[in-house]
């Protein structure tokens, strides 16, 4: 009866196991595009990055301090990655709790937690939690990560990722315009927030902003 009963039970777990996602679909993997619709990303994209080099360039509006504005000819980019764009289903929250995020001097800042995000990378699944901010007018999600470039071609403090959810529920997590904090310009000027590290992905992502260098100002 005691063997029976440890079969039964090593069943049940492996039952619960499976349902709990290890037998589970897989993420969403990058989106799927044809030719026209390549180029079709990448003008739009290319489009977004100078729309954001001219903004930098405005004395009144730029983040860069005076120095580095006067050589500044645009930033820094990995080339466009088409495996690093996806579409997926923003998991919302069952309970909006909100939580206090740090920041780079010790800070912390509230944010609401809105839910989290998959995605399949080279057969991998990944998850991000995602928030929103407390401030009422801001509608955007806020999505902040590390991951292995960090400290090398990436700044070391993470990078931000905004994502507009969509009327059917899903969120484009588009990697390629993951941009600096203001801190990466003027760690003087501004106090960024850090990502949490449940945000932390085990991989390199080489798309969107990189670290400002002599290439870029």
């Amino acid at each position: 009866m005691r063997l029976t009963s440890a079969i039964l039970a090593a069943c049940l777990t492996g039952l619960l196991l499976a349902l709990s996602g290890c037998g589970g679909d897989p993420a969403p993997g990058p989106v799927a595009m044809d030719e026209s619709e390549l180029e079709r990303w990448e003008i739009a994209l290319v489009e977004w990055r100078i729309e954001k080099n001219e903004e930098f360039m405005q004395p009144e509006r730029t983040p860069l301090p005076g120095g580095m504005l006067e050589d500044f000819v645009g930033l820094d980019y990995y080339f466009p990655a088409r495996d690093f764009r996806y579409r997926v289903p923003l998991e919302v929250a069952a309970r909006p709790d909100t939580v206090m995020l740090a920041r780079r001097e010790g800070e912390q800042v509230p944010y609401v937690v809105a839910g989290s995000v998959r995605f399949r990378h080279d057969d991998r699944d990944h998850r991000l939690t995602v928030y929103r901010s407390t401030d009422p007018d801001v509608t955007t999600l806020f999505l902040p990560f590390f991951d292995e470039t960090n400290g090398g071609t990436t700044y070391p403090g993470g990078r931000y990722l905004d994502l507009d959810p969509a009327a059917d529920g899903t969120v484009e997590l588009d990697f390629n315009k993951a941009y600096n904090p203001l801190c990466a310009y003027d760690p003087e000027a501004w106090n960024c927030t850090l990502p949490p590290e449940e945000n932390r992905l085990p991989l390199p992502v080489e798309a969107g902003e990189k670290l400002l260098t002599s290439s870029g100002h």
